[in-house]
């Protein structure tokens, strides 16, 4: 059984499953298709090399390797519970493909309790691909908290949830596609909109449901903005 909300705060189960050689599976699979879809995204979203991007919950960098290989070097950061998914992502993806000089070790953070000590206070973007699917809203919250409390400027950070489907009331389990099913009160859940915007009252950030964003398991994209026109919440839901 994990030892907490989900595998991931399990240390000796993930490292089991690092050294089976999954550490593209512990993170979802969709090697390919999720690190493009996730920087295609920010790409349209305006992001330039220029940029500085923090990945919260980089896991074994599906997104880092092809964002550290976009943007200028050094200008990626990571953030994840797991010290083995990490090393093994650093080791298999980063150096293998010879792009240690583009991301350097340090720009690499374990972080379990989204305290982000020791990162930059400045980012451009921030991008959480199924970090919140597999944990509480109280989690959710003190990210965004504490992110707040360190960064210095403006920023926009996008994160994903799965939300119930039509028809679906919020406590019964959810059918998403490729067969995953979500929970209310399980990993991995699934939050109304109304649950985010209760996570984030009284925070400094301008909320937006993008929602569909092709997502192959259909989890929904949030938009939170930071800083210049972000001075009071919007919690704008769907149209």
């Amino acid at each position: 059984m994990p030892t907490g909300p989900s595998v991931y705060y399990d240390e000796s189960a993930m490292r089991s499953l690092v050294q089976d050689g999954g550490h593209r599976r512990i993170v979802g699979g969709l090697w390919e298709e999720m690190g493009s879809l996730q920087l295609n995204q920010l790409i349209a979203r305006g992001m330039v090399p220029g940029d500085r991007l923090l990945d919260v919950g980089c896991g074994s960098l599906r997104l880092g390797r092809l964002a550290c290989a976009y943007l200028d070097p050094g200008h990626y950061w990571g953030t994840d519970i797991s010290p083995d998914l990490v090393e093994t992502g650093y080791q298999q993806e980063i150096l293998s493909a010879g792009l240690q000089n583009r991301l350097p070790r340090t720009n690499l953070v374990i972080d379990a309790e989204f305290g982000f000590a020791g990162l930059p206070t400045s980012f451009d973007f921030i991008m959480a691909q199924s970090v919140f699917t597999h944990l509480s809203l109280n989690h959710m919250r003190l990210c965004f908290a504490n992110l707040a409390g360190h960064l210095t400027g403006p920023c926009k950070a996008y994160f994903t949830i799965f939300m119930p489907v039509a028809g679906v009331r919020p406590a019964q389990p959810s059918a998403q596609k490729d067969g995953v099913v979500s929970w209310s009160y399980k990993d991995p859940f699934h939050y109304e909109w109304d649950d985010i915007r209760h996570a984030f009252r009284g925070l400094p950030w301008h909320l937006s449901l993008i929602g569909d964003w092709a997502h192959p398991r259909n989890q929904m994209l949030v938009e939170a903005v930071l800083g210049n026109d972000a001075s009071r919440m919007d919690h704008r839901g769907p149209a």
